[in-house]
């Protein structure tokens, strides 16, 4: 299976959530979920249907990009430990 990056965002999506240059989180998409963090409130239901990379700005006007899942943004985002795995 190909991994597409033009296709819009869809219920369900584990998609990477950027928030600033150094804070990253994985998050999957319901529609009926909000997330808040120090630049305020977002929807769910306001990602579904844009394409990945786009900004989300939130009711204070911080904003935030939705990412496509890649190998190199989920190795960033997990925590690591000081064990081999």
């Amino acid at each position: 299976m190909k991994i597409s990056f033009n296709r819009c965002i869809r219920d369900g999506d584990l998609i990477i959530v950027n928030e600033r240059h150094d804070t990253m989180k994985a998050v999957k998409v319901c529609e009926n979920l909000v997330i808040q963090n120090r630049v305020g409130v977002f929807k769910h239901s306001n990602w579904i249907g844009k394409p990945f990379g786009s900004i989300i700005f939130s009711n204070k006007g911080g904003f935030v990009y939705l990412l496509a899942l890649t190998p190199e943004l989920w190795t960033l985002v997990l925590s690591h430990r000081t064990r081999i795995l």
